[in-house]
């Protein structure tokens, strides 16, 4: 790509993130369906960026917490979602609320991982739109700015961060990028998964006389980091391409995951994020037809990274004999060219 072009990509997101007032940092923006998404070589320095974040992960933590709680907010690290719950739980007692308001219960996938649906049901907490405290998923975090990307907000969003009293964030660990330059391309893989229609797009940093309360949640993404090549699962966009070209996935549907994950990449993380015996099977729901790497944006191997899921299953001695079994007439049939034809 050409490196002028590059420049000049970069010193445009830049100015217009640090555009500002002194009393609310946040900017909101709207996607004008240009090309950007399609635009390969830009996709590659992207993929190369949010792989460095990763391998860094621990610092670029650190470096993000320090931007962010600079604006006077405040980050909780919770291991799980019980842990979400007892530190909510204090949160809505502190502000004696009764009221949430919840954009996109339904299309996130950091609120249906959590469960905060049925916590508030749990609460007996009412939904309203005008309510005591405002929950936000966050797309991504930057840690060069400690600020929060928010994508696919509704058109009151901008009004209610900057006139409520209590705002509170979720995230996981892995939704974190070293620069916030690749905002607006973000912007343009997360519609996509939204219909590819016109998107708004909110940077948040801080809001005066607002309580701001981050949750960065682990929830098992630690096994993943573990292993030096399944890390590079962690930096999935969730933009939902693999999911439409994935013949077994247009086949079967998400019920049979059972989770809040499924398709290609579910196949490779499920294990880990949740356990082998319930999802050790997963990894076979797959052809190794590789349709999904050519249409994955950030480049992630997933079929060498299904491949390696397998060997640590066998390895590690998670398969019973029953598994082995099948697995050993699967291999001579596949290996019979007669009997394939």
């Amino acid at each position: 790509m050409d490196n002028d072009y590059y420049n000049n990509f970069l010193a445009v997101s830049s100015d217009s993130i640090n555009q500002h007032s002194d009393s609310f940092v946040c900017e909101l923006k709207e996607s004008e369906n240009n090309t950007v998404y399609g635009n390969a070589p830009l996709l590659q320095y992207l993929s190369l960026s949010l792989k460095k974040t990763i391998e860094n992960l621990d610092e670029e933590l650190a470096r993000f917490e320090t931007n962010f709680s600079s604006n006077k907010n405040s980050i909780f690290w919770m291991t799980d979602y019980n842990d979400v719950f007892v530190f909510l739980k204090k949160i809505i007692k502190l502000h004696n609320a009764h009221s949430v308001r919840l954009p996109n219960i339904n299309s996130s996938t950091v609120f249906r991982e959590l469960g905060i649906k049925y916590f508030l049901q749990d609460e007996s907490m009412r939904l309203a739109d005008d309510a005591d405290i405002n929950f936000f998923a966050v797309d991504m975090m930057f840690s060069d700015t400690g600020s929060l990307l928010l994508l696919n907000q509704s058109n009151n969003t901008f009004s209610k961060l900057t006139n409520s009293a209590i705002n509170v964030f979720f995230t996981t660990i892995d939704h974190i990028c070293n620069s916030s330059s690749w905002a607006e391309v973000l912007q343009q893989i997360t519609a996509y998964g939204n219909g590819g229609g016109r998107q708004d797009m909110i940077i948040f940093k801080s809001s005066n006389n607002c309580n701001n309360y981050l949750f960065i949640v682990d929830n098992q993404r630690t096994n993943l980091l573990k292993d030096s090549f399944l890390r590079k699962s962690l930096t999935c966009l969730q933009c939902g391409r693999c999911n439409d070209v994935c013949p077994v996935f247009q086949t079967i549907g998400n019920e049979p995951y059972n989770n809040v994950f499924a398709g290609p990449m579910a196949n490779i993380i499920l294990p880990f994020l949740e356990s082998y015996e319930s999802y050790k099977h997963v990894p076979y729901a797959c052809t190794l037809c590789g349709r999904c790497e050519k249409v994955c944006p950030v480049n992630i191997p997933l079929r060498d990274l299904n491949i390696h899921v397998r060997n640590r299953l066998l390895s590690e001695g998670v398969l019973e004999k029953t598994d082995r079994r099948m697995l050993a007439v699967m291999r001579k049939f596949a290996l019979s060219r007669k009997k394939i034809n």
